[in-house]
């Protein structure tokens, strides 16, 4: 694991979002539905019976949209209850973006300036 469930409590505890992501991290377009299904679906019950609160937010495992996950992953989340998904598709989300495979980009520059050059150049 990469956090007790304690650690999860108390990382929750200090104002962080806690979100989804499935139960064993596989790669859901390997998947039988069914199976993908109860992946997401079992750690969705698991955090909020945790933590006490209904989870709004997934991550699809590795996340490359029509490779690691596909259109009736989409569905699946949604039915389960979550507001949106983030993929791991390069990119800053917009007011169009599918709200259900958000794109994103990690924020990890050695530098401040050369981080807020990146944002910068996502929105242009």
């Amino acid at each position: 694991l990469m956090m007790t469930s304690e650690q999860l409590k108390k990382l929750y505890q200090s104002g962080m979002e806690i979100g989804g992501h499935t139960v064993n991290h596989p790669i859901l377009a390997k998947l039988d539905d069914e199976i993908a299904n109860q992946e997401i679906l079992q750690n969705k019950l698991f955090l909020e019976q945790l933590l006490s609160i209904t989870l709004r937010f997934f991550a699809y495992p590795n996340g490359k949209p029509d490779s690691d996950f596909l259109w009736q992953h989409k569905q699946m989340v949604r039915e389960n209850g979550y507001q949106a998904a983030v993929s791991t598709h390069w990119g800053v989300a917009t007011k169009s973006s599918d709200q259900l495979q958000l794109p994103r980009f990690t924020p990890w520059d050695k530098t401040p300036l050369k981080f807020m050059i990146r944002v910068f150049s996502k929105y242009n």
